[in-house]
Parts: structure tokens; C-alpha cells; sequence
């Protein structure tokens, strides 16, 4: 069976940089699993492995826009650090979930602590970066009338 729309694709993926070293990997734990069209992985791994097959295996190089998007300057904001008073383990680097300037619920990382304020970027940590990707298809399948529904593969 070809990937194709409402398919369940199960595949293992290494992120490399640029030399070709392994930034993270799936393939010490299950396949990741998503359904095609629903939005769930990066649109150009998603769009690389249309009508491919399982045991099919290839390698990609996106660009930031078909990835985790370009840096954006606006996802940079401050808090007041009143905000952050009964968090422990505060510093550069923690990540946690608040709610940005327009209500909207977002995955921080800390970037910069002063006693008024805490800065911080809900941009992915891999937004404006090429990404190269090393996949491996290991199973495709028609999704369920439930995990259609639900966009999450059971």
C-alpha cells in the first residue's frame, strides 16, 4: 500500500546536521506513527513520503518552511516575572507552557531572567533551520473510522 491521504504511516527518521551527525532518532523506541493529511508531522517529510511504500528508505533536506517554519522575531516576548514567583527550577533553557500575548497557550523556552521580567521564545527550537532527514517506512495502512475522528492513531 502507497501513502496516501487517511493512511496511517508508521516510520523511524534520524534529524542529522550538517556533517551528518544524528541530532535525535526514533530508532531506539517504536516507529512514530501519524495520519497523513491531518497535519500531525512536518509538511515536507509528510509530502516526501507520499506514494512511497513500507521498507521504502530515503533521505531529505527541508528548508525551514516545508520544517518547524523561520524564526520569528514576534514569538519573543517578555513575562512579568511576578508570573513565574511559585516556579522551581526557574532558569535559561526551562520550557513550559503559558499563555502568549494574544491568549493563545504556548511551549516556551526561558531565554534570558532579570528580576522584572523573564524573556522568553515559543519559537520551535528548530525554527529557520534546514533539517535533513534520514526515513525509514515500516508500515502503511488504511486509518480506522475512529482514528479518523480523532486524528490520533490508537
Amino acid at each position: 500500500m502507497q501513502v496516501s491521504e487517511d493512511n496511517v504511516v508508521y516510520f523511524h527518521y534520524s534529524l542529522l546536521d550538517e556533517k551528518g551527525a544524528v541530532i535525535e532518532s526514533s530508532r531506539d523506541h517504536s516507529p512514530v506513527a501519524f495520519i497523513v493529511g491531518k497535519k500531525q508531522i512536518v509538511p515536507g517529510l509528510e509530502q516526501a513520503m507520499l506514494s512511497k511504500s513500507a521498507g521504502a528508505k530515503f533521505q531529505i533536506k527541508l528548508k525551514p518552511e516545508q520544517g518547524y517554519g523561520v524564526w520569528d522575531e514576534a514569538k519573543v516576548f517578555d513575562i512579568d516575572a511576578s508570573v513565574f514567583a511559585q516556579v522551581q527550577g526557574l532558569e535559561e533553557g526551562f520550557m513550559c507552557h503559558v499563555t502568549d500575548p494574544e491568549g493563545e497557550q504556548q511551549l516556551v523556552t526561558v531565554m534570558e531572567i532579570t528580576p522584572e521580567l523573564v524573556t522568553v521564545d515559543a519559537n520551535h527550537a528548530y525554527a529557520g533551520l534546514d533539517l535533513k532527514f534520514s526515513v525509514e517506512i515500516t508500515e502503511v495502512r488504511k486509518a480506522t473510522a475512529a482514528e479518523l475522528e480523532s486524528s490520533s492513531v490508537a
